[in-house]
Parts: structure tokens; C-alpha cells; sequence
């Protein structure tokens, strides 16, 4: 029991300390939502586009449909769809 309590208090004190992974993942999270104002990407395919380095809608319009074409489940239809919103 001794162990346990000591090893929480110095998670604690990490967390008070490095409290940058949970803001990263806030940060991600926010960043991921403003994708979803694109027509065509949801909130299950904005994790592809995000992790191919768009992190925000203006860098997935200026982007160029060959790059967009390599994202999974991206296809001529959200292409056309996106051309078409902008």
C-alpha cells in the first residue's frame, strides 16, 4: 500500500511538471475538429488527413489533388466535392 501511494504522488507531481501530453492531445483534438468544417471529412477520417501533416483546412484546399489522392479513403468525389466548396 506504502508503494502505491508514494508512486501516485510522484505521478502527480510529473504531471504538474510535464503537462504538455495532455495539452498535445487537446491541442490534436481541437485541430482535428476544425478539419470537419471541410465538406467530405467527418470526424473518423479527419485522424488520416491530420496525421498526413494537414492540420488545418486552408493547408488541405492548397494542397494539390495528386497529395490528397494518397490519403486513404480520399477519392475523385471529395476532390470535386472540395474544388466545389472553395
Amino acid at each position: 500500500m506504502l508503494f502505491k501511494e508514494v508512486f501516485l504522488r510522484l505521478k502527480n507531481r510529473i504531471k504538474k511538471l510535464f503537462p504538455f501530453k495532455s495539452n498535445f492531445r487537446r491541442r490534436e483534438s481541437v485541430q482535428r475538429e476544425r478539419l470537419t468544417s471541410l465538406p467530405g471529412i467527418g470526424e473518423n477520417n479527419s485522424k488520416f488527413f491530420y496525421e498526413a501533416g494537414y492540420t488545418t483546412p486552408e493547408s488541405i484546399i492548397l494542397a494539390k489533388d495528386e497529395d490528397l489522392m494518397s490519403i486513404p479513403g480520399v477519392g475523385i468525389a471529395f476532390i470535386k466535392k472540395l474544388r466545389e466548396h472553395t
